[in-house]
């Protein structure tokens, strides 16, 4: 793992996404960009001077936000983590996406809300968007991660083969904190599946995986999102991982599953999207 992003609005939850990704960090050779976007439909990057110069009031926010992202990582330094800062002016998730892109991000640490969070609101729409949007593992965090609950994954499946390149993805973070993973098949009364069926998904899902701890559990709950996270609650699991589909077609978990997982915990959430 080489880049980890962390989009800082200076909001209590980005701070949390950062310490979150500096202890990843920490554990192997990867640096740090710590992205903030002065939020604007403006095509900014292609205005000329004389165009920007007549939007005084983002090239202030510009600035001031600059001064405050060189203050934070001031404030935050990281032993032997290098990290960047950057500050992009446009859509804030489109603005992530395309950094991720442009620096091959292996991960982006986010916080699952931003500024101006009310509680009981469901997830930031920035976060949404970005878990929809990201090729690269996405991780939401609402507190900061245990630095030794991390060593225990839930990864929740329905463990069909279309979702394994996800889970591929998702490898270079396992080894990096050294996780043990928890494949976990759950029972829902609208969709049952026998044990047996199921647990030879998992086990076939664990061919070629063999550089992994894996352990295989099947969960029966009236919900597929309430039982994953009370798995997860009940083993003091570290992360949720979840594979994303962003079509309704196929048999897998949607993305608005995994929204709701984090919704309803205050576990990270580890998510990676797959067509």
């Amino acid at each position: 793992m080489k880049r980890i992003i962390v989009p800082v609005d200076f909001s209590p939850y980005s701070e949390n996404a950062f310490l979150t990704a500096s202890k990843i960090a920490a554990k192997g050779d990867a640096s740090i960009t710590c992205i903030n976007a002065i939020n604007s439909e403006l095509d900014w990057k292609n205005l000329s001077e004389a165009e920007k110069a007549k939007h005084q009031q983002i090239i202030d926010l510009e600035a001031e936000a600059k001064d405050k992202l060189k203050s934070f990582i001031a404030d935050h330094k990281v032993k032997s983590t290098p990290i960047e800062a950057v500050v992009e002016v446009g859509v804030p998730g489109q603005v992530l996406v395309d950094l991720a892109e442009k620096q091959k991000a292996d991960l982006i640490v986010i916080g699952a809300y931003g500024r101006g969070y009310e509680e009981g609101k469901f997830i930031g729409s920035t976060t949404q968007k970005v878990m929809r949007q990201a090729n690269c593992p996405v991780l939401a965090v609402k507190k900061v991660m245990d630095g030794r609950a991390m060593k225990k994954m839930v990864f929740a499946s329905l463990f069909n083969e279309v979702s394994r390149p996800a889970f591929t993805r998702m490898k270079p973070l396992i080894k990096t904190i050294g996780a043990s993973v928890y494949f976990l098949y759950i029972n829902t009364p609208a969709k049952f599946t026998d044990s047996a069926r199921a647990e030879k998904l998992m086990r076939n899902y664990a061919t070629g995986q063999e550089d992994l701890i894996i352990h295989r559990h099947i969960y029966n709950h009236e919900e597929a999102e309430k039982g994953i996270v009370a798995f997860a609650e009940e083993e003091n699991a570290g992360i949720i991982a979840i594979a994303s589909n962003v079509r309704k077609s196929s048999a897998s978990y949607q993305i608005g599953v995994t929204d709701t997982v984090l919704f309803k915990t205050d576990i990270p959430v580890l998510s990676v999207k797959f067509e």
